[in-house]
């Protein structure tokens, strides 16, 4: 989707400034503190799996959501790696050991509202714009909002000597990504030539993923400032 360019590349580059990007990357800052928000994304990550359902039309046969079908079925494990990585770094093994009562407390607290908010706006964005062509434009923003996300935690897991450790945040999902993006450039969308209304609405809707992110990434951010410095695994 091509005339969506620019106002993706615009927005990468606004949420790549947030405070949780630069601090990932900030070296004067010990890199385990960097990585201590990790137990705050699991709401986010185990409701991305919501979000791509609420993206499926299993009675839809066209081509267009063929494709929308294809991004669902590569992203629907992920999940799984993320939880594999609470197990290897301590800041999740923090969290999995946590009484029941206490970990849901957190992960429905106040403190959490905009990271619960991510996934049930993008949930509704998909519901409300039910075709093909909008449920493909939300996959491309939410693509674009994890590349922000995923090159500056790839530098700090390498930093700390993890990257062939971790999957979620590691190389096995690093690869995946490379190879879904190779697969995407040489593979074509089915042709589908959007109104200018289509156009308006998919701008719109951009901008709304983009910005309930942000609001996400901040929560997170905040998430790392309380914790405190802990060690990953060894």
């Amino acid at each position: 989707m091509d005339f969506l360019d620019d106002i993706l590349e615009a927005r990468k580059a606004r949420l790549s400034q947030s405070l949780l990007c630069a601090d990932m990357a900030d070296r004067k800052v010990d890199p385990c503190q960097r990585l201590s928000f990790v137990p705050a994304m699991i709401f986010f990550t185990m409701g991305f799996k919501d979000i791509l359902a609420a993206l499926r039309d299993n009675n839809d046969k066209s081509a267009l959501q063929a494709c929308v079908h294809q991004h669902c079925d590569e992203d629907a494990f992920h999940w799984q790696w993320y939880l594999e990585d609470l197990e290897t770094i301590e800041h999740g093994r923090r969290l999995l050991r946590l009484p029941a009562a206490q970990a849901l407390t957190d992960v429905w607290s106040p403190a959490n509202h905009a990271t619960r908010e991510a996934v049930y706006h993008t949930i509704h964005l998909a519901k409300t714009w039910g075709t093909p062509f909008y449920r493909m434009v939300l996959i491309e923003a939410l693509e674009a909002t994890f590349a922000c996300f995923n090159e500056p935690m790839y530098k700090l897991v390498r930093e700390l000597g993890m990257a062939e450790r971790l999957h979620y945040f590691g190389q096995v999902h690093r690869h995946a990504e490379t190879s879904h993006a190779k697969d995407q450039g040489s593979a074509r969308h089915p042709a589908y030539t959007p109104s200018e209304d289509e156009r308006t609405t998919a701008g719109f809707l951009v901008n709304q993923v983009f910005d309930t992110f942000k609001r996400m990434f901040d929560c997170w951010h905040a998430a790392r400032l309380t914790s405190q410095a802990m060690r990953p695994a060894a």
